[in-house]
């Protein structure tokens, strides 16, 4: 299977990430940026013009095209693979999905793809108490005064840069996740442009914008999600869960390994006909989007 596979990966900053994989799986890989001289193709109508069709595709461009690069794609490729957070609204990808009812959407969910997700999952039992799942940073701001922190082309800050991994793995734990509703939930901007002399991700532009949010909370009840782009405390990046008030377990996180990426990859390309899967994955991603337009 692996060997036949056609791949398009738009946007290859992240994206390269997703070209090794490919790779590495022995698959024939088509890239596309505006503005890396490394790639086959600088716009997705040169790449399609050229190419015609494929087997998965991965938008990695930044949150305000991954819409409108979405539904170009989605005219030739089976299975398209979003980077989170999405598009800008559960309108929107609702919309995206029935206007292409015979592709594939997905957006990224690689943290359900670990391979202890299932060891987190059992020692997360809401019974035993409650469970704080944790993305928190020292000081890593993503690149600040550049698209990451601009509203407008970011569509929010952490809320929609980090919170969402919390949230799928939020789903592989919570068998309810369909009704759950945030008992209680915030998001704030801490930090100014003017304050982030440095960032851990990426150089400051001085001149910029920073206008979004850069901590987030999310009090499901026995689930409590937390992401904080800039605390100045030592990372957090784990799941705790605990027992009777006492912590048990710590699932410590980090960078998602590649081989969940593949899994995912693998998982999804397997289920292409498996319509029980595909419904799953949009009300995933439609309930995520719907989370985060009511923060």
């Amino acid at each position: 299977m692996h060997s036949s596979l056609k791949a398009l990966i738009i946007g290859t900053g992240f994206g390269n990430l997703y070209k090794s994989i490919y790779e590495g799986m022995g698959c024939q890989v088509t890239t596309v940026d505006i503005v890396d001289p490394t790639a086959d193709f600088k716009t997705v109508s040169d790449a399609i013009g050229s190419n015609g069709n494929w087997d998965t595709c991965h938008i990695c461009v930044p949150n305000h095209l991954h819409y409108e690069i979405a539904f170009i794609a989605a005219n030739v490729c089976d299975i398209v693979f979003i980077e989170k957070p999405g598009v800008g609204s559960a309108e929107a990808y609702e919309k995206l999905c029935r206007l292409h009812s015979d592709t594939k959407f997905m957006m990224t969910k690689n943290n359900q793809y670990r391979d202890n997700i299932q060891e987190m999952s059992t020692a997360a039992n809401p019974k035993s108490g409650i469970t704080r799942i944790r993305w928190i940073n020292t000081d890593r701001i993503p690149k600040p005064g550049s698209w990451f922190t601009t509203k407008a082309l970011a569509f929010g800050g952490v809320s929609r840069d980090l919170m969402p991994h919390l949230l799928s793995l939020y789903q592989m734990f919570e068998p309810d996740w369909r009704d759950s509703k945030p008992k209680w939930a915030k998001k704030e901007q801490r930090w100014s442009l003017d304050q982030v002399s440095n960032s851990d991700y990426g150089d400051v532009i001085t001149n910029g914008v920073y206008d979004v949010d850069d901590f987030c909370y999310i009090d499901f009840g026995d689930y409590q999600l937390e992401a904080n782009w800039r605390s100045l405390e030592p990372n957090d990046i784990a799941v705790h869960t605990s027992c009777s008030g006492k912590r048990t377990k710590i699932f410590e996180l980090g960078l998602c390994p590649e081989s969940a990426y593949q899994t995912m990859i693998e998982t999804a390309v397997t289920n292409l006909n498996n319509n029980e899967f595909w419904q799953l994955q949009t009300e995933m991603d439609l309930w995520m989007h719907q989370t985060l337009d009511n923060l």
